[in-house]
């Protein structure tokens, strides 16, 4: 059986309010609390009053991802970023940074609405350590805070190899998915002179948020 799984104390408000009204959870039920910085307990509830009182069961040992991830990802529409971002907290990113491209049609977002939808992706998916949410960056500066094997993807260059291929096995990586139009070829020809890899998700043209979903996936898990 699956256990509820949340991350943060087990005192706090919003945890208290899932565990007692909508999880509905008794004493003698397990949960697993995590820190969200890779430390995580199994905790017995033992008593649920004015307070939900528990044990400790055991450590857990934290989960470890294949590579480090970090996803640059291009401002789309609101509902089309928010799910991107999403996903991409389940697939394994380990950051996510916003970026301002020269084709970007929208440019504000909800930090703070990202944040807790990057808390319950990680609670949900089962990541140790949640993925931090940088603040928006332009496209150049990007570009130069990148680090790790770095790969820009691009509709039209040749099918790409799986990243961890195109990385050398490289532990860390970091990709840059466009808007809606795609990254211009100024920002292509940037990205090269910075070191980056130009590559393709295949033949298919994807959405923003389509491609920011399966380019996460297949950098951290090679595939």
């Amino acid at each position: 059986m699956k256990l509820h799984r949340f991350i943060g104390k087990i005192e706090n408000k919003e945890i208290t309010k899932q565990i007692r009204y909508i999880l509905r959870l008794h004493a003698g039920e397990q949960v697993i609390l995590s820190d969200g910085k890779g430390n995580e307990e199994l905790l017995e509830i033992t008593e649920i009053s004015k307070e939900i009182k528990y044990k400790m069961v055991k450590k857990l040992e934290t989960l470890k991802l294949p590579r480090e991830v970090h996803l640059y990802l291009a401002v789309l529409k609101k509902e089309n970023f928010e799910l991107a971002v999403q996903k991409a907290v389940e697939c394994g990113a380990s950051s996510i940074t916003p970026v301002i491209t020269e084709r970007t049609i929208k440019t504000g977002l909800n930090l703070a609405r990202l944040e807790k939808i990057i808390l319950e992706a990680s609670e949900q998916c089962g990541q140790s350590i949640v993925p931090t949410l940088s603040s928006i960056s332009n496209f150049e500066d990007a570009l130069k805070n990148a680090s790790g094997e770095k790969i820009i993807f691009h509709p039209g260059q040749e099918a790409a190899k799986p990243p961890s291929v195109l990385g050398g096995l490289a532990a860390k990586l970091s990709i840059f998915v466009g808007p809606e139009g795609g990254f211009t070829e100024k920002e292509i020809a940037l990205a090269k002179e910075s070191g980056f890899t130009v590559a393709s998700l295949g033949p298919l043209t994807l959405r923003g948020e389509t491609a920011a979903i399966i380019g996460t996936y297949r950098a951290v898990h090679g595939i």
